[in-house]
């Protein structure tokens, strides 16, 4: 049995090496010169929904079916990798999760699997751009053209499974599903993932999964800043949910306690896709400055982003607050009026029934001094792909598998739309299930 996998992340990795296990040849497809994805831009943390339960409450949205593969063939992936030798430490977290962190880090945790690859007799070829998917008299998929260097070149196989890692690089993908907004996002993940495996898939006809339009983010500060590649975590406003977002009108557009990630998307429709994250010292104290741990670095998300050079405003009131943020093109008693009316609902006990219900976490902004940063839309991973079923094999428009092609990790949509569970359980589980399919 002979295997093409296309794209060495976290998803390409693992189908890898449980290929292996059960006894394929397998030739890994790396389009970039060094293996790992948007994997060795994260911080390491492997995590899922404990139960179907916690699932549907964390992504009532999602696909149920895919969505129940992947909660109950979870804790035995976790089992199975470390099985091959990777570390996994416990984290605490809320009781409606399973948090790991790959220990000591993600591109020890890389080196780790690829050497164990390769030591097996698996071949790894950097550099190689996969281009289309050839397929037999029958349909069958049968193997990949790739440019390599500066020739083309054919890799024939038993099977294919695409984990390219979404099409978040790809800005006319993204213009196509996201919007005019797009063009503005950062990109918190890997550089080369520009949808090559839903492009070479739909091209023989696969289908598109649900979720097209949605992606997993954090919001990241604002341009002119520049946030380092290698920092993104230090940088991300994961307290957002316990904050104020305005936009440039200065009105409040999203309910913030349902996360960063559904507040990132959420700005991504605002003008100029920018937006005003802002609280009091109480907040700035208990959730903007963040203490260490699990492989992310101390932080004061706003003062090191304002070093950056967001745009940054701390005073002392409100009305003060509010002029500030004028500077930036924000308007001014719009800010004021919104925040005057969102601390009276909030004293008064009826935040949910705001225009734009504040549900959870509604923290009166009311202890100064008060802060205000700009904060844009970043784009981490798509959460559209290919349509699969749950053993990872990739469906056509009519709904049927199509012979010798799979998907994994983000490549194969749906399983998360709007909100999320986890993003490395994805390759983990649906890398081992299309590789335990493909060999059959």
């Amino acid at each position: 049995m002979t295997m093409i996998v296309v794209g060495a992340g976290m998803a390409g990795l693992i189908t890898a090496l449980q290929a292996q296990e059960l006894g394929a040849q397998v030739t890994l497809l790396e389009k970039g010169e060094t293996p790992g994805g948007s994997l060795a831009l994260s911080g390491g943390t492997l995590w899922c929904a404990r139960t179907m339960d916690d699932l549907r409450r964390l992504v009532p949205r999602g696909d149920a079916e895919l969505g129940r593969v992947l909660v109950e063939d979870f804790p035995a992936s976790v089992e199975w990798l470390r099985g091959q030798g990777a570390t996994l430490t416990p984290l605490p977290s809320l009781p409606d999760r399973h948090v790991y962190w790959l220990e000591p880090g993600p591109r020890v945790f890389i080196a780790h699997l690829l050497n164990r690859f390769e030591s097996q007799g698996g071949r790894l070829v950097t550099g190689a751009m996969a281009e289309r998917l050839v397929q037999d008299e029958t349909g069958r998929v049968a193997g990949v053209v790739a440019k390599v260097g500066d020739a083309r070149e054919t890799f024939a196989a038993d099977a294919v499974i695409l984990t390219t890692g979404g099409f978040q690089a790809n800005p006319e993908l993204r213009a196509r599903y996201f919007g005019p907004n797009s063009d503005r996002f950062i990109l918190r993940s890997n550089p080369r993932s520009t949808g090559d495996g839903l492009l070479m898939a739909t091209a023989i006809g696969a289908a598109a999964s649900p979720a097209m339009a949605t992606f997993y983010g954090h919001l990241l500060p604002a341009p002119p800043a520049v946030v380092p590649t290698h920092d993104f975590i230090a940088y991300t406003q994961y307290h957002s949910e316990q904050s104020v977002l305005v936009n440039l009108r200065g009105d409040r557009f999203t309910d913030e306690s349902w996360g960063d990630e559904t507040n990132n998307q959420a700005v991504a429709r605002q003008p100029d896709a920018l937006a005003f994250l802002i609280y009091d010292h109480t907040v700035y104290t208990s959730y903007a400055v963040r203490p260490g741990g699990g492989g992310a670095r101390p932080t004061d998300t706003f003062y090191e982003s304002k070093a950056l050079g967001a745009p940054a405003v701390v005073a002392h009131s409100l009305e003060d607050l509010a002029d500030g943020l004028q500077a930036y093109g924000v308007y001014g008693p719009g800010v004021l009026q919104t925040l005057t009316g969102y601390n009276a609902a909030v004293a008064e006990g009826r935040a949910a029934q705001l225009p734009i219900p504040r549900r959870a976490k509604a923290n009166p902004v009311t202890t100064p001094p008060f802060y205000a940063l700009g904060v844009t839309t970043a784009i981490t991973f798509t959460l559209g792909g290919l349509r699969i079923d749950g053993d990872g094999r990739v469906l056509d428009r009519a709904g049927w598998p199509i012979a010798g092609l799979y998907a994994a990790g983000v490549d194969a949509g749906g399983i998360h739309n709007e909100q999320y569970a986890g993003g490395l359980c994805l390759g983990l589980v649906f890398g081992r299930r299309a590789a335990r399919h493909a060999i059959g």
